[in-house]
């Protein structure tokens, strides 16, 4: 007893049950870095644990509570080369901003091209935004007004200003924000404000003709599978000594 409080008999049975539930939501957060190691500008999951004492089985029982805060690693993935001029990264603070049907989302990613409206876009088909509007790489800007990736010159300044043959359309809208943790995650590389304030960036600098890749380092996550699979064998040997015991003792009271 604790100040007055009875401690479960059977909180070790109960906290390996529950340690079991967290160990699969790691896994989960584990292997989803794991399949977008080559996603561009994916953001790796983590998750952070804490106990919380609480009632947790009925009025008379406390005990401590595990409870887990996901998170994301906003650190900036590996920038590489890739000679695509509708390929963009960004060097430093910030975030494209991108229209999607459901709202405006931001996103590290920046293997953006040109789809039949003649828009800058996602690899998933959403508009690009420079000024708060999609950039449309006008035909009459282009030679022949076919526009492909051997006869347009689109081009893009340190600053974010686009120009197609040498005609500036609008400069990238790149902002960042105050709490980026407060960014939810949708898809792989997209993220909308979940109370977060937008802020234009400043210290950034876009790279064309370069990609971010993703931040997962492999090693680290791997090690993360192991460590993962070891408390899993952990746990589930205290589980079968606590059955095994439980049933000696079933079967002495029963003899008696």
């Amino acid at each position: 007893m604790i100040d007055g409080w009875r401690i479960n008999p059977q909180l070790g049975l109960l906290e390996s049950l529950e340690g079991a539930q967290l160990l699969e939501r790691r896994l989960n957060a584990t292997v989803n870095n794991i399949a977008n190691i080559d996603t561009p500008g994916y953001k790796a999951d983590r998750l952070e644990f804490r106990e919380v004492l609480m009632k947790k089985i009925g009025p008379r029982y406390m005990r401590a509570f595990k409870e887990t805060v996901p998170y994301t690693v906003f650190k900036p993935g590996p920038i590489e080369h890739t000679g695509n001029p509708f390929d963009l990264a960004i060097a430093g603070e910030g975030f494209f901003k991108v229209q999607t049907p459901h709202g405006i989302a931001y996103t590290r990613a920046g293997d953006f091209t040109i789809d039949s409206q003649r828009r800058l876009v996602t690899p998933d088909g959403y508009p690009v935004l420079a000024n708060g509007a999609p950039i449309v790489v006008d035909p009459g800007l282009a030679q022949g007004g076919l526009i492909t990736m051997r006869n347009i010159r689109f081009n893009v300044s340190p600053s974010g200003v686009v120009s197609i043959d040498g005609t500036p359309v609008g400069k990238l809208d790149i902002v960042t924000f105050d709490n980026l943790q407060k960014l939810k995650k949708i898809g792989k590389n997209l993220f909308v404000a979940k109370g977060a304030k937008e802020i234009p960036a400043k210290n950034y600098r876009i790279w064309q003709g370069y990609l971010e890749g993703s931040n997962v380092n492999p090693i680290r996550e791997m090690v993360q599978l192991i460590q993962i699979e070891r408390n899993f064998q952990s746990i589930q040997k205290f589980i079968q000594g606590w059955d095994e015991t439980t049933q000696r003792l079933i079967n002495t009271a029963t003899t008696r």
